[in-house]
């Protein structure tokens, strides 16, 4: 199959909607914070229906077990256009800021897939092996299986976080697809120095990643025992430790090499990338030798993947993805 020509356009061009938050959000933790856990408190009245009407699927690929949430339309055609959806480490399909994407997305008239890779959203028992972040095979499978049920369809992946920075790497492999990647981790050793940087978001993910090992070792107690990783107490030793003892790695340098896309990694990628200048987790220094062919709308406010632009916790990137990938993947303009 030849490369596609895609057409990312600045974002004036598709959406000229700035983003300003109100007074209260403009903090970049606040925004990164409030949309994590504000949204799990404040939820919004279509969410328990949305949930609940998404088809959910157990699909087998590469040798692995995957979830997938789907919701289609109700007047769904084989045009109809689909957008895939992967979420940020450790996050899931049941994430606020995914299900607020998804659900966006679906009411602008797209079937949207919401994807768990493995051992995400309480997918531990299926597999036996441990994800890791370059375990990128069966996620291009997945979404190339995806793909082949909707064959006449226009497709997009959007990917948040390190879900973006998978999304760019399904890019590089399947390049007719119309890419979104929101705050990609380019640099996984930038990422994690920056997560070990601020306690709040260290003990967050540390809190996460226990758990999900937790889970293995209960599913899992003849292959697992992770007592003395309890015992660490920063996301470096953590990651040093997993490294060393269940990945194929030497080390973890070379494991975070696998993945980083920010020295020559995006070269023959074409994607469109939203990014925020204020982001506490991915520095917009990240994103300043992209290739031509990555469209980049950095924004200055928006903390990690929230633009939280009201007091109801609604997410300005919801309507730029929206935005976005009708302009797209129809060609039409967002109705503003």
């Amino acid at each position: 199959m030849s490369e596609p020509k895609h057409n990312y356009p600045p974002q004036a061009e598709f959406f000229n909607q700035p983003f300003a938050p109100p007074l209260g959000l403009q903090n970049p933790h606040s925004q990164t914070i409030f949309s994590s856990m504000g949204r799990k408190f404040l939820k919004a009245p279509w969410q328990a229906d949305f949930v609940a009407q998404a088809e959910v699927r157990e699909i087998q690929v590469a040798g692995v077990k995957l979830v997938v949430h789907s919701n289609f339309q109700s007047t769904n055609t084989e045009q109809t256009p689909l957008v895939m959806m992967i979420p940020g480490w450790l996050g899931n399909v049941a994430s606020t800021y995914v299900l607020s994407g998804a659900h966006a997305l679906w009411q602008s008239g797209f079937n949207v897939i919401r994807i768990n890779l493995r051992d995400h959203g309480d997918t531990a028992h299926l597999n036996s092996g441990l994800f890791h972040s370059a375990l990128i095979d069966e996620v291009v499978a997945l979404v190339k299986s995806l793909m082949g049920e909707f064959p006449q369809a226009p497709t997009g992946l959007i990917g948040y976080s390190m879900g973006g920075n998978f999304a760019l790497r399904i890019a590089k492999q399947i390049p007719e697809l119309t890419t979104l990647a929101v705050c990609p981790a380019l640099s996984p050793e930038g990422t994690m120095l920056k997560i070990s940087g601020n306690i709040i978001y260290e003990q967050y993910f540390l809190r996460k990643w226990r758990n999900l090992w937790s889970k293995k070792q209960t599913a899992f107690p003849q292959h697992y025992n992770f007592s003395d990783a309890m015992n660490l107490s920063s996301i470096t030793s953590l990651t040093d430790y997993f490294v060393k003892y269940h990945t194929e790695y030497d080390n973890t340098d070379d494991y975070f090499a696998a993945y980083d896309l920010s020295s020559g990694g995006l070269e023959g990628v074409t994607a469109k990338i939203l990014a925020a200048e204020d982001d506490p987790i991915i520095p917009a220094k990240d994103y300043a030798n992209l290739p031509d062919s990555i469209s980049l709308d950095c924004v200055s406010r928006g903390g990690h993947g929230a633009f939280l632009e009201n007091w109801q916790f609604e997410s300005w990137c919801d309507r730029y993805s929206c935005a976005f990938f009708r302009h797209a993947l129809t060609n039409e303009r967002y109705p503003l």
